[in-house]
């Protein structure tokens, strides 16, 4: 489950430098979609937010080797959460008390989730599975 949320943390953390580096490389001058990502892609932000995917990715598939697949799934989208509490702080953006609640609430019904889920079967499936 560390695996999970630690993907959880990854791809969150991620979204918030790509919009900033996004941000960032609209505002430097005009052109086209590609001219926008070659900008964004000489940020630093913007290639931190890659690799924090890419190591996002590689923790979700160890979590899916150890994990049952629903409780990677809830895991992974508290990115959602990790995203606003990571952007509230990154982007100086303002979460109502609503939104504070929200985030607690997918953090606890994590932690349920988690003590709920029990032992998966013992039996393997097949090598190429």
């Amino acid at each position: 489950m560390v695996c999970a949320l630690g993907a959880a943390v990854c791809f969150g953390t991620a979204t918030v430098l790509q919009a900033i580096a996004a941000r960032s490389a609209a505002a430097t001058g005009p052109g086209g979609d590609v001219a926008l990502l070659w900008r964004a892609l000489r940020q630093w932000r913007y290639l931190a937010g890659l690799a924090l995917d890419g190591l996002g990715f590689v923790l979700q598939i160890l979590a899916l080797r150890s994990v049952p697949i629903y409780a990677v799934g809830a895991a992974l989208a508290a990115s959602l959460a990790v995203t606003a509490v990571v952007a509230a702080r990154l982007l100086k953006v303002r979460l109502s008390r609503v939104e504070w609640a929200a985030v607690a609430v997918v953090c606890a019904g994590l932690a349920l989730l988690g003590l709920a889920s029990g032992a998966e079967g013992d039996e393997e499936g097949p090598g190429w599975l």
